[in-house]
């Protein structure tokens, strides 16, 4: 028996009670299915694998998750916006070793400069903060636990000059991590070639004193563009009120990204399915973003276009602010699915907005027995371009030991499973049904405290390249 029935009304099974909500009672009042979910995750990770940032595959990821909205009864369409691509067609680092040369591997930061036949010295540095920083860094491959501020770089490049800067990783993963530094950045702040080094190939370097080395980098990078998938069920008595459901497709540079994030793509996809056919009383808008992996570009466009047609239309002479409403002012709410599926994990959520929005799903994961932690404030993912121009964000993720290998080429379909993603997917649906399809009034207030927004200034930032999108 559904949760809802059609004109809104709580049906039985919905009413609370005194124990947590069994799994099987949960399937009883949901359609989510992880079986399907799970079908959408592995075409997107191995049958059409990697989905880097502008790539063939990323488009071939954009049509699909089209294909399957319009499969659905979505009103579908897709916003292009210009990205950078980027390719490595040589990384390679020798160290000397008892006087022998042995490879150490690297992996380059996407977007970074080449460097080509370089020998010269590994200059180990404890910390890359500028205040750390000396004169003997000059000509030298810089090795250091984290990264420098982007801020900083000028000063690094015109005084201290290094050859190269390798990123040691803090965490254990079998290899480098995959990154991006954003194109806008490197255009703002200058640019050194960067890479990416094991924590324990770092350790032993560093342990055995070997400083000599030679080290290579090919890379290239060309115009391109990306694509948001945008699929929408209009409601049945506000459709001014949009609430978006979203989760980035894309993956980093050569991973196939089954947990981040063809799992929260496809989680999302599987509450498109559903929910189409729900008769939600307000707007559902379903969007797959591109390109987050290079700083959340495809959020960070579809939010600076709703800013920037929402201020041209209240300077129009016909705009009367006590009647009319953008359509940034009628998104009433987002919810970001990003990194899914694991079969070990942890559940968490993190808000932006009022209390009650957290107090929402504290009530509902106690209910439903689902284990979750709740937490304030912005995330590194595409719900916080949202956040950034007033619209309430809530994210959600499940983090497991698996976790440490995401933008590692572990992040594959082995490690998730049908059943994890109908947990969370049923918890999702549940959510949504109770608060925005079927509810007859907005359950939080369309605000973000100034706090939180002081915090969220950093997301509004997008490309200097953005233009108007297109609408294929």
């Amino acid at each position: 028996m559904p949760l809802f029935r059609p004109s809104g009304e709580l049906s039985r099974p919905a009413v609370l009670k005194e124990r947590a909500v069994s799994p099987d009672e949960l399937a009883k009042m949901t359609d989510f299915s992880g079986r399907k979910a799970y079908g959408y995750v592995k075409h997107l990770a191995v049958t059409i694998g990697p989905r880097w940032t502008g790539s063939s595959a990323e488009h071939r990821a954009a049509r699909y998750i089209a294909k399957m909205f319009r499969q659905f009864g979505l009103t579908t369409r897709l916003q292009q916006f210009p990205v950078r691509t980027f390719a490595s067609s040589r990384c390679s680092l020798k160290v000397k070793d008892r006087g022998k040369w042995r490879p150490v591997a690297i992996e380059p930061v996407c977007l970074t400069a080449s460097l080509r036949n370089f020998s010269g010295e590994l200059y180990y540095l404890e910390s890359a903060a500028r205040e750390c920083w000396t004169d003997e860094m000059a000509g030298k491959i810089i090795l250091s636990p984290g990264r420098h501020r982007p801020a900083d770089r000028p000063l690094l490049i015109r005084k201290y000059k290094p050859a190269a800067w390798i990123i040691v990783e803090t965490g254990l993963a079998p290899e480098p991590v995959h990154f991006a530094m954003p194109h806008a950045e490197r255009r703002e702040f200058g640019d050194i070639p960067h890479a990416r080094m094991t924590h324990l190939d770092a350790v032993d370097i560093v342990k055995r004193g070997l400083t000599a080395a030679r080290m290579t980098m090919i890379n290239t990078d060309r115009p391109s563009h990306s694509l948001n998938v945008i699929g929408e069920v209009r409601g049945s008595e506000n459709p001014d009120e949009i609430v978006v459901i979203c989760a980035h497709y894309d993956s980093s540079l050569g991973i196939s990204g089954a947990s981040d994030n063809a799992g929260g793509t496809g989680m999302m996809m599987e509450l498109a399915r559903v929910l189409t056919g729900a008769r939600p009383a307000r707007t559902l808008r379903f969007i797959g973003f591109a390109a987050e992996e290079t700083r959340m570009q495809g959020s960070r466009h579809y939010a600076w276009d709703l800013s920037r047609r929402a201020g041209r239309a209240k300077k129009a002479k016909s705009f009367n602010e006590k009647k009319d409403t953008t359509e940034l002012d009628r998104h009433v709410f987002c919810l970001n699915i990003d990194v899914q599926g694991a079969v070990i994990g942890k559940h968490s959520f993190s808000f932006s907005g009022v209390e009650d929005i957290g107090a929402s799903v504290r009530m509902l994961a106690k209910e439903t027995g689902l284990p979750a932690s709740v937490s304030k404030g912005a995330g590194m993912t595409d719900g916080s371009s949202l956040a950034a121009v007033g619209i309430p964000a809530l994210q959600f993720a499940r983090s497991a030991g698996t976790g440490g290998y995401m933008h590692t080429s572990l992040d594959d379909i082995r490690y998730v499973s049908a059943d994890a993603l109908a947990k969370a997917g049923r918890f999702v649906e549940l959510y949504l049904r109770r608060h925005f399809v079927a509810g007859k009034a907005l359950p939080f207030p369309r605000e973000i405290p100034p706090d939180q927004m002081k915090e969220l200034e950093g997301f509004k930032k997008v490309e200097p390249t953005a233009k108007k999108p297109r609408l294929p």
